[in-house]
């Protein structure tokens, strides 16, 4: 008798939930930029900055549940820190939790203007202010400048548009900065 069980779907070795990704996302130019802590394969927590004309002409901070596996916008992650690195003895299995991701992604200025391609910067001072406060560490030598160089490789130009489909996970990589 065959089996009606579903398959079980695999996802890239360098995908864990509860781990911090830089995440991008398909649009034209340069893909748009935020940060995600997938709660499974399915969806996560989302920050980033948007422009949405309904409030306004300026970025806005937006935090929001994100879906992952089927969201054909969501091209690439890049895993900049992993659950279970060790950092804050607030958080005993070293993951970094979406609140104080908010928390600290609610203290970086938001742009006051609507010039494409501002949601990178962003993203890196929020990455900066979380390395302050001891949640991600980089490598030695290793700075936020190179950590968004790397990410601009990984994510820049056309690679990843093959990724821009419903029936492929994003693209993951980890980042060689990063512990």
């Amino acid at each position: 008798m065959p089996s009606t069980a579903r398959p079980t779907a695999t996802y890239p070795d360098a995908f864990s939930p509860s781990s911090l990704y830089l995440a991008a996302f398909a649009q034209a130019g340069a893909p748009h930029v935020g940060l995600l802590i997938p709660s499974n394969a399915k969806s996560g927590c989302l920050v980033h900055i948007r422009i949405d004309s309904s409030t306004g002409p300026n970025w806005v901070y937006q935090c929001r549940r994100q879906q992952i596996e089927g969201y054909m916008f969501l091209v690439g992650l890049m895993k900049i820190h992993h659950s279970s690195d060790v950092r804050d003895t607030s958080s005993p299995d070293g993951a970094i939790t979406s609140e104080q991701l908010q928390d600290i992604a609610q203290t970086v200025s938001v742009p006051q203007n609507a010039m494409f391609g501002e949601c990178r910067p962003w993203v890196l001072k929020v990455v900066e202010k979380l390395c302050e406060a001891g949640l991600l560490v980089l490598k030695d030598g290793a700075s936020v400048e190179m950590l968004g160089r790397e990410f601009e490789e990984f994510a820049g130009g056309d690679r990843l548009k093959a990724y821009a489909r419903r029936d492929r996970f994003p693209e993951v990589m980890v980042s060689k900065y990063c512990g």
